[in-house]
């Protein structure tokens, strides 16, 4: 909004020029002076006109800018406070990060109320993050921290402060709630009996299905996040279009696995390494590595766009590596240490396990993996996995693991435009994990 200051200051002083019949003494007497001493009096005119706009600015602040703040409740938001009392308690930055969750979650609820949700929906909300979203192991939203701790160590040469781990840790917190959406919703279409040593949001009696619209809920608190943590930010847009293609990757994936199988028929042809590729990609491996590293380098001011790209290539085969750990520890792994019991064999899943297996049965093998794969009989999954054992799967495993490993390393010698360590610190949490 302009001041109307200078323009009642103006209006003023003509009036009383020419009530006076100064105006008239004034206009002839300018025009008798020189040319320079002409300009000079536009010169004190104009001077005069930016000194009352000046005055008018400290009279009424509110105009600063020619807009009233009120205008743009997105820019002139007061700035956000985090727990940095509590966070400098905190041992390490696993429990800084918890800290941040509670005021998150309760930002989403107070941003429930404020669009007339009932108490009730906002406890049904409450009850529901807390069941989805923070029991897990929290990988994807540590990184976030680790990537921006490890850029900054190496642009400035200095530790994050507290305020900046609280800031990456909201990212952090946006991706492990982007988790629990994905989590949610996949575990009714597989129709999942447990999660993270627990049974799954839906199979609570009073959920059900509401666990679908609860997903959704999630979804879209991770963009509220955003706009109230971060709108202000010259990156808010490329974050927003990272989050945004992410997640439509990852919904490319799940549909690759979703139709890889008819479920009342199981055709083994459709299950070959190139389709299995693709659904890792697409839905393990961007959400899960390439977005909380690219946060990181968003964040850190890193624009080049061929660092990008490598980031990308690198996290991509650390993803399959992650996927095909994890078919393995589906069949093979502790439900105790894994936190779920594993059903891909019973989901008729195009697993790493089957592709190995189909390049290396023998015609009767075949036909019996065929009579016994995507069946929920337990006499079956236990032919299926005597089969693999038998064909020696879990060896091929672990060969397959060191040799990505040597891979992932080859491409590790190819960054020079980001620390080297971005990518150390996320294969030391995957070599050789349990769970």
């Amino acid at each position: 909004m302009t001041s109307p200051i200078p323009a009642v200051i103006a209006a003023v002083a003509l009036f009383q020029l020419s009530s006076s019949g100064s105006l008239d003494s004034l206009t002839e007497g300018f025009f008798t002076l020189s040319i320079p001493s002409q300009i000079s009096i536009f010169a004190l005119i104009f001077a005069t006109v930016f000194l009352a706009v000046s005055i008018s600015h400290f009279v009424d602040p509110l105009s600063v800018g020619g807009k009233d703040h009120d205008d743009d409740d997105h820019d002139h938001k007061p700035p956000k406070f985090y727990p940095v009392a509590e966070m400098k308690k905190c041992s390490n930055d696993k429990e800084k990060f918890m800290a941040i969750y509670p005021m998150l979650r309760e930002e989403m609820l107070s941003h429930m109320s404020n669009n007339e949700m009932p108490a009730e929906a906002v406890e049904w909300a409450k009850t529901m993050m807390d069941y989805t979203v923070p029991g897990g192991k929290l990988n994807r939203g540590l990184t976030v921290v680790a990537v921006h701790r490890t850029l900054t160590q190496a642009a400035y040469n200095r530790d994050l402060t507290e305020v900046e781990i609280a800031k990456a840790s909201v990212l952090g917190w946006a991706i492990e709630f982007l988790q629990a959406f994905f989590l949610v919703a996949d575990d009714v279409m597989d129709a999942s009996e447990t999660r993270r040593g627990q049974p799954c949001w839906y199979k609570n009696e009073h959920v059900k299905l509401i666990a679908i619209n609860d997903s959704f809920l999630l979804e879209s608190f991770v963009f509220t996040m955003l706009r109230e943590h971060f709108g202000g930010e010259e990156y808010y847009l490329k974050l927003l279009e990272l989050f945004i293609q992410v997640i439509q990757q990852t919904e490319f994936g799940q549909l690759l696995d979703l139709t890889s199988q008819d479920e009342s028929v199981v055709d083994l042809d459709r299950f070959t390494l190139e389709r299995y590729q693709k659904i890792v990609k697409y839905k393990t491996a961007f959400y899960t590595f390439y977005l909380p590293v690219a946060i990181g380098m968003i964040t850190s001011g890193v624009k080049d766009k061929s660092a990008f790209n490598l980031a990308r290539t690198i996290c991509c085969q650390m993803g399959e590596y992650f996927q095909i750990q994890d078919d393995y520890l589906d069949c093979f792994g502790d439900p105790e240490v894994i936190g779920k019991v594993g059903t891909d064999i019973q989901d008729n899943k195009c697993s790493w396990l089957v592709v190995q297996a189909l390049d290396r049965v023998s015609k009767d093998e075949r036909k019996m993996l065929e009579e016994n794969y995507g069946q929920w009989d337990d006499a079956k999954v236990t032919k299926v996995k005597e089969l693999y054992k038998k064909l020696d799967l879990p060896a091929v495993f672990s060969k397959y693991e060191e040799d990505s490993y040597k891979l992932i390393q080859t491409e590790l010698d190819k960054v020079t435009l980001m620390p080297r360590d971005v990518f150390e610190l996320l294969l030391k949490k995957i070599y050789k994990r349990s769970k």
